[in-house]
């Protein structure tokens, strides 16, 4: 209805609705390639992490600052689990508030 009562919107609404829809289009793309990229370095990195042990025999192959990585956000994951568990079991209701750290 825009169109049919302001004639000079025609002008330049279509090629910046076409220009956007292509920049959408283009940046999804990429965002997609890149997704997948590191989904498999990931999944390399669990089938290392499964099939080496870290010993003289069967050392990783993984990156060393990928693996300090992913331990110390296990270590931080593992602390706030039991912290969250630890609440609960403090105050069986739940109504407390904690404060967040």
């Amino acid at each position: 209805m825009a169109f049919n009562y302001h004639r000079e919107l025609q002008a330049w609404v279509v090629p910046l609705l076409l220009v956007g829809f292509f920049a959408y289009l283009m940046s999804h793309c990429f965002l997609s390639v890149f997704e997948v990229t590191a989904d498999a370095m990931f999944l390399c990195f669990a089938i290392d992490m499964e099939t080496n042990d870290g010993s003289a025999e069967k050392p990783y192959f993984v990156d060393q600052e990928l693996l300090s990585f992913v331990s110390l956000s296990n270590k931080l994951t593992d602390g706030q689990t039991h912290r969250s568990m630890r609440s609960f079991q403090d105050n069986e209701d739940g109504t407390e508030l904690q404060p967040m750290v």
